[in-house]
């Protein structure tokens, strides 16, 4: 699906297209890639120069297991100086990023320079002794 350039800012209608497999849609006004999630057999994803302007939106796409092209720069996010890193981590399996292709050395190197992630928190001792009541004012 072609819609390039339409000056299009909503896309809600492609949360009933789970069959498309290319959308190019770069040259737009969209800002949020809340429904891609649904176009589940998405393999191409052509979103330069729109308005999406926080990485955290990548959380979209990754349940889209058969995404391998991915064109997201001229976007604000963009901008972030991980961005590259970033998307790599968050969609591991793209093959293609910005007309730039993903080697297996980037992917270890990105997945190396990743955050760790936060510990848990312990769980409660099962032997703590209960806290006394409080205390009643007099």
């Amino acid at each position: 699906l072609n819609l390039w350039g339409s000056s299009i800012d909503d896309v809600s209608v492609l949360s009933k297209m789970p069959g498309v497999e290319v959308l190019s849609l770069s040259v737009n006004k969209i800002s949020s890639l809340r429904h891609f999630a649904a176009c589940e057999a998405l393999q191409e994803l052509y979103l330069r120069k729109n308005d999406v302007g926080d990485l955290e939106e990548l959380r979209h796409l990754q349940g889209l297991r058969n995404l391998r092209v991915l064109w997201l720069c001229d976007n604000p996010c963009a901008a972030d100086p991980d961005y590259r890193a970033r998307v790599v981590r968050a969609l591991p399996a793209l093959t293609k990023l910005d007309n730039h292709v993903v080697s297996e050395d980037e992917r270890a190197l990105c997945g190396e320079t990743a955050s760790p992630a936060p510990a848990p928190a312990p769980a409660p001792a099962e032997a703590e002794a209960p806290l006394p009541p409080a205390a009643k004012p007099p």
